[in-house]
């Protein structure tokens, strides 16, 4: 279990003892903060057949089948592979899976992940079974994106949240991890991630911080008269989502320097914000915000990566030298 969950698992056992766990609770946070392991954890400490302490027993029959896949009365909802939403014809098929009778102990789990994939359709279908539970059954629901599950799915679950842990409990962690990186590095890319310690870690593991530090070097080239080129390098468009996630975390960075001062990873400059520039930095922020849902799509997102520097490309001379 990471470290920062151990005390929403102390409440959620409190909960559980005092037999008042709903039967469809909805795992919330930012990505990145621990979510889909604390929603693993729950689905094994409901489907044990001898919790000890609080915890799945780890010799049981249920413990042994779930980590291999092949739980009888363990079920998860996901879009199909290829596919960006979950369909209504998949949640029937869930429905039908997970109410009947357990195989193992007393319990059905579903786990739905992530949620707010579910078409309206297919989320309107799920709604019968929130409203009216089977005393067996339990759904649990995760998600980064509450906001995209109609109201009616949302009143009907309980809420749990999962935070951004304290720097310091990130840190130590990180540090754990990624003993052979300096503090500066792992300080950075907590930094960058928003305190999400799982986004950090992916970074320091896969060389995902230096290509997010290329992807900013490579703008302030293009602002800064460095290089006249916008072309997209192959790098960029062969993952268009961590290259649109980049491009929109370094946008929105630049306008906070404009507006502060400041901002992590970039420098520190005089503040020079004029109205125009501001605007057009959010208008190059929302584009690669849209970028990024479309990274699955078949696009061409070098060509919209072209277009998109090559709006970057006009704001040359507008950002001071950071010093």
């Amino acid at each position: 279990m990471l470290p920062w969950l151990r005390a929403e698992r102390t409440r959620l056992n409190t909960v559980m003892a005092a037999g008042r766990l709903g039967h469809a609770p909805m795992i919330l946070g930012s990505a990145g903060v621990g979510k889909r392991v604390f929603s693993g954890w729950l689905a094994a400490r409901l489907l044990c057949l001898a919790p000890a302490d609080g915890e799945p027993c780890g010799g049981c029959t249920a413990c042994r089948l779930l980590p291999e896949g092949t739980h009888p009365d363990f079920f998860r909802l996901a879009p199909e592979d290829g596919k960006t939403e979950i369909r209504v014809d998949q949640v029937r098929g869930f429905i039908d899976s997970v109410t009947l009778t357990p195989s193992i102990g007393n319990q059905r789990v579903g786990l739905i992940d992530p949620a707010d994939r579910m078409n309206r359709n297919a989320a309107n279908a799920l709604l019968k079974t929130l409203e009216e539970p089977s005393g067996d059954v339990w759904l649990i629901l995760v998600t980064d994106r509450p906001d995209r599950l109609p109201v009616t799915v949302r009143s009907r679950c309980q809420v749990h949240r999962i935070g951004v842990p304290e720097r310091e409990v990130a840190e130590d962690w990180l540090e754990s991890r990624h003993p052979q990186r300096n503090d500066k590095e792992r300080s950075l890319a907590l930094t960058l991630a928003d305190g999400a310690p799982l986004v950090a870690d992916g970074w320091l593991a896969d060389g995902g911080l230096e290509v997010g530090l290329a992807i900013r070097d490579r703008l302030d080239a293009l602002v800064g008269g460095g290089t006249p080129d916008p072309t997209v390098p192959a790098e960029w468009h062969e993952s268009p989502e961590a290259t649109w996630t980049w491009l929109a975390r370094w946008t929105e960075g630049w306008t906070r320097r404009l507006q502060t001062g400041s901002a992590d990873g970039l420098g520190e400059a005089p503040p020079a914000g004029d109205p125009e520039t501001l605007d057009r930095l959010d208008a190059l922020w929302r584009d690669a915000l849209a970028g990024r849902r479309m990274a699955g799509d078949p696009v061409r997102h070098d060509w919209l990566m072209t277009e998109w520097l090559r709006g970057w490309q006009q704001l040359a001379g507008r950002f001071p030298v950071a010093r």
